[in-house]
């Protein structure tokens, strides 16, 4: 039996491994999918893990599914299926209870079944034009939609990345791999009692903050400056380079308009003629520079404004969120060249629910951060499906939802779910089979479905796996299972169950769930084997625990997603999350003991 004070060399550099995997990832300074195979490097040095144990984890069952089901979920968003579900589920109800009950019950509802996180990047605009058509505060909506996705991703083996990451993990370790609807035993009472907390006392905790868009809209004086070209200007015949206008201490030229057209991104060629009109934004305090310029006026009522007419036919406002993949993460906007990458302008950066005053080009971008961009109308098309923002969507866009069309989707997503259900085929195969289906019958291209594969994530699981199995091996896991024992000894296996389940939460909220499961699934393992209790007791209880992240906006994608969009401060988390995160420790504890013989 391994402590700490027995542990060798081995197990004091996993120790070493593990701290400096979970101080990397709060620092947030590379991506979880580096720090993971970074971590990787010192035990394939040591000897710890032989290659093909380091690299096992990319042919695992679980990140296998969980690549297939990227696929299925991108086809079943793009039939358009769900935005037409979602604007009917939605509907007219009057009373704040029944408004959060119909935004509630279906949410989970489809993340049972679907990864919840593109069903929260689909379902965030279209509750926010439901909020805004009644006159409502989206804040008191997206918390909310957001965690009835993580309360539904419990109740099923399909609905969270985490639950494969767990199920392929067991398998990894020689136990039978999780039934579709086995952790639902545990997920479901969760569920349940999240949702009701939401419903009665949650949806009070909620602040009531003007929308993002709204809020850019009414301060655009403080952030937008308008000049119009005379025929007098100086400039008039040279280039936006030749003019000085690229590199202005404070102030980032957006678009020029021109004879009823608008010009951007504008690119550093771009002859000045009379009559045009700048559009700059940045710190406006620092406009003298323009002003000094003869010829060039400013105009009294700068507008930003997303209109029809040829002058706005091809230039709309978007709204991204930046992701924790995203290569500009750690970077400055003018640095990491954003203009040329994307072909946008970046109008304004939201980070905690507050605009940031600073120079738009030397902005370093943060995960979450919400950016307000102009550009094409094909902006959409090109950047919808990348992993460099988690939520695209047009500012002011109103009209119907599109019409549902390709009823494969459901069907074949109906018969995935099916089939593994009644234990006909396994897990993976019914997923990777789906895929397939989706893309023969043409209901998302290869291209879109190549583009769906979020590898960050599928890296991060795989590369997780094997800094498991090296803290199996190494005895660290045996050590701090040990540890578990000791402080829990007076209490007996309930309690340790309920610290591991503490431990793996906390470990949710300040890195990543996968990336949590998979460190805390050896020491589970190891506790179980250790207090001679079903193990499979502990396995439950850890991916329960892995999805558990309410109390932070950092631990999982959903909060992410809906952290610049609502408005959110970093305190709007704690206040609601806390007691959601103890209501589900508590359910889950007593749940597992209900099912599993761990007393």
């Amino acid at each position: 039996m391994t402590s700490f004070l027995t542990l060798d060399w081995q197990g004091w550099l996993a120790l070493a491994v593990v701290a400096g995997i979970i101080w990397s990832l709060t620092r947030d300074w590379l991506g979880p999918d580096v720090v993971m195979c970074v971590g990787l490097v010192p035990f394939l040095l040591t000897g710890i893990l032989s290659v093909k144990e380091a690299l096992l984890g990319f042919g695992n069952e679980g990140m296998l599914t969980v690549a297939a089901l990227f696929v299925v979920a991108q086809a079943v968003k793009d039939s358009g299926r769900l935005e037409h579900f979602a604007a009917a589920v939605l509907g007219r109800s009057n009373g704040a209870f029944f408004r959060m009950a119909r935004l509630l019950l279906p949410t989970c509802g489809l993340s049972a079944f679907m990864n919840n996180t593109p069903v929260v990047a689909m379902l965030t605009p279209v509750v926010r034009q439901w909020a805004r058509r009644r006159g409502l505060s989206p804040s008191k909506f997206l918390i909310p939609l957001s965690y009835a996705s993580i309360l539904g991703g419990m109740c099923t083996l399909i609905g969270t990345s985490t639950n494969l990451v767990v199920s392929g993990l067991m398998v990894d370790f020689g136990y039978p791999a999780l039934g579709m609807f086995e952790i639902t035993r545990v997920g479901l009472p969760c569920a349940l009692v999240g949702l009701g907390f939401m419903m009665m006392i949650g949806r009070h905790l909620l602040p009531q903050r003007r929308d993002v868009s709204e809020e850019l809209a009414e301060t655009r004086r403080e952030y937008l400056v308008e000049m119009v070209v005379r025929p007098s200007c100086p400039l008039v015949g040279k280039t936006v380079e030749q003019a000085g206008l690229r590199h202005l201490s404070g102030l980032f030229l957006v678009h020029i308009e021109r004879q009823g057209h608008v010009i951007g991104p504008v690119t550093p060629e771009e002859p000045l003629q009379a009559g045009d009109h700048l559009l700059f934004t940045g710190l406006i305090s620092t406009i003298v520079e323009l002003k000094q310029i003869r010829g060039l006026a400013a105009v009294a009522e700068p507008h930003l404004e997303v209109q029809t007419g040829p002058a706005h036919d091809e230039i709309q406002l978007f709204e991204v969120v930046v992701s924790h993949a995203s290569p500009l993460v750690g970077t400055g906007i003018r640095a990491g060249g954003f203009r040329r990458l994307y072909d946008a302008a970046v109008i304004a950066v939201h980070r905690s629910g507050q605009r940031i005053e600073s120079k738009i080009g030397d902005i370093i971008l943060r995960p979450g951060d919400t950016l307000l961009l102009e550009a094409k109308r094909s902006f959409t098309d090109k950047w919808n499906n990348t992993r460099d923002f988690y939520l695209v969507s047009q500012v002011a866009e109103e009209g119907g939802v599109k019409s549902a069309g390709k009823p494969w989707a459901l069907l074949v997503m109906t018969g995935m779910i099916i089939f593994p259900s009644l234990q006909l085929v396994p897990m993976v195969v019914s997923a990777l089979t789906a895929a397939i289906l989706m893309i023969l019958l043409r209901i998302v291209s290869p291209a879109r479905a190549r583009a769906s594969l979020n590898l960050p994530v599928l890296i991060t699981i795989a590369a997780a796996l094997g800094v498991g199995r090296a803290l199996e091996k190494s005895g660290l896991a045996d050590a701090m299972a040990q540890l578990v024992i000791d402080a829990t000894t007076q209490v007996g296996p309930l309690a340790a169950l309920a610290a591991l389940f503490l431990v793996t939460s906390l470990f949710t909220e300040i890195i990543t769930n996968n990336a949590a499961a998979a460190l805390v699934f050896p020491v589970a393992l190891s506790t179980a084997q250790q207090l001679h209790v079903d193990p499979r007791a502990f396995f439950i209880a850890v991916a329960i625990a892995a999805s558990a992240s309410f109390a932070t906006p950092l631990g999982y994608q959903t909060n992410l997603i809906v952290f610049g969009p609502g408005g959110y401060r970093f305190r709007d988390f704690l206040r609601v999350g806390l007691p959601m995160n103890l209501l589900v420790l508590l359910t889950g504890v007593v749940a597992v003991a209900c099912w599993w013989p761990v007393l």
